[in-house]
């Protein structure tokens, strides 16, 4: 690939390009909304963020599972925030435009004298589009956005496992808010190069001759190859300690040949492995900004990190981030803290007017997803 092909300084660093991925690229994306199972009755809602467009999910009257922009059509306020039950009807709570669980505006306060014209049926709320895999649920902004087309290529090579099938227990979320572009976290994440060096202690590896990426549409899967070519979802390292831990398996998932990490772009991580399972979602914040929650699944007798002991977590706010680290990460034991410190550690030097791009590592084992998802990022923003 040409330099011409590599993403600029400018993209990890500018209000300018984060508009141009807003409208080009996040406007039609599809993201994690949350497990199948979080969505037993009639009003169970989630709201989340694709790009800068607020998106609900919603499971309606006929036990349908729909997805609205979270934007009252009066004066364009959020109508719903965070999880939980809405009830029969959607109230805003602004001046209480009212509509039904079908997104329908049913009702408008002071109709006739303030509104002598208005026809509900033009003011419904304006839907997403929707799509369930493994069960687990995406949605996209766009409308007529097709889900099919996006997750086909990656179907033969998904994970066994499904939160609400699989026996699994959902813990409590994880989030993370960085001082880094999400392009950075992603580019590391998908970076078989560094996993000998930076995660030398936590993952022990693999070389880059010993994993690999395989790409599958606009989508990634990692393999681990590091006993005689035989490919595994965790590294030799994190197997020995499993076992020597006489860890529980997840039934169904400790024999199937399936990846370790899974990249849905432009913002899913999801890890798979015998022992639990996780997806990540990563969302823009700002120029060089951007937040991570990671949603888990285990057996409870393999989980026994509690929050406090989450380098970084501050009881107050919730929230997990290098400004409340007390040891220095690579002292951590923790993989995913070793990956802040050195993503915060990249975007300082990408924010210097010296920077300039150094080869990237040949092997899809190495650095080549890299140049795979810059190809895919410049493809939707130009």
């Amino acid at each position: 690939m040409s330099n011409d092909r590599r993403l600029e300084r400018a993209a990890y660093t500018t209000v300018e390009w984060q508009e141009k991925e807003a409208a080009s690229l996040f406007a039609s994306a599809w993201v994690f909304a949350g497990p199948v199972e979080a969505f037993q009755k009639a009003g169970d809602f989630n709201c989340i963020k694709a790009g800068v467009d607020p998106i609900f999910v919603i499971r309606d009257d006929k036990g349908e599972l729909t997805a609205f922009h979270n934007l009252c059509r009066h004066r364009g306020t959020e109508l719903l925030e965070g999880d939980g039950n809405a009830g029969s009807m959607l109230v805003c709570p602004y001046h209480r435009w009212t509509y039904d669980l079908r997104g329908n505006l049913k009702g408008v306060p002071n109709l006739d004298q303030c509104f002598p014209d208005l026809a509900l049926s033009a003011y419904a709320l304006k839907p997403a589009a929707i799509g369930t895999f493994q069960n687990l649920l995406f949605v996209n902004p766009n409308p007529i956005a097709k889900f099919d087309s996006w997750i086909l290529p990656i179907r033969d090579r998904a994970w066994p496992h499904e939160p609400g099938v699989t026996p699994l227990q959902e813990f409590s979320p994880l989030h993370y808010v960085m001082k880094c572009d999400w392009k950075v976290f992603v580019e590391n994440a998908i970076d078989g190069y560094h996993l000998a060096y930076l995660h030398q202690r936590t993952f022990g590896g693999p070389s880059p001759s010993d994993n690999v990426w395989e790409r599958y549409g606009e989508h990634m899967v990692w393999f681990v190859t590091d006993e005689n070519g035989v490919r595994h979802s965790l590294p030799a390292k994190v197997r020995k300690e499993y076992r020597d831990a006489n860890a529980k398996t997840i039934v169904g998932a400790d024999q199937a040949d399936y990846g370790g990490v899974y990249y849905l772009f432009p913002t899913t991580l999801i890890m798979a492995s015998p022992y639990q399972f996780s997806v990540s979602s990563l969302v823009a914040t700002g120029p060089g900004r951007c937040a991570l929650r990671v949603r888990y699944w285990a057996d409870p007798e393999n989980d026994d990190e509690a929050f406090e002991e989450i380098p970084g977590f501050d009881a107050e706010s919730g929230v997990i981030s290098s400004d409340h680290w007390t040891i220095h990460p690579l002292e951590s034991n923790d993989f995913q803290t070793e990956d802040v410190w050195i993503c915060e550690k990249v975007q300082r030097g990408l924010a210097s007017p010296g920077f300039e791009h150094g080869p990237i590592a040949k092997g899809a084992g190495a650095e080549e997803p890299i140049s795979w998802f810059h190809e895919l990022v410049l493809d939707r923003v130009g």
